[in-house]
């Protein structure tokens, strides 16, 4: 199993195998835990470029910036 995708939210880190599963994951976080915790905690990395993308959140939930 290759994982392309690492997740950190608030402090937990979850490995994915493609975009989808990173969506699906954030669909699953309620955004109140962002209004509770900081959102600096959350950010994805691309495992094959080192690329790292920060997480933010609007009324309809998480997304990746950029």
């Amino acid at each position: 199993m290759d994982f392309e995708y690492k997740l950190m939210m608030f402090g937990f880190s979850a490995l994915c195998e493609n975009i989808d599963e990173v969506k699906q994951r954030l669909r699953q976080i309620p955004i109140e835990r962002a209004i509770a915790e900081t959102i600096e905690q959350c950010y994805l990395i691309d495992l094959r470029s080192g690329e790292k993308f920060d997480i933010a959140y609007n009324e309809k939930g998480f997304y990746i910036k950029n």
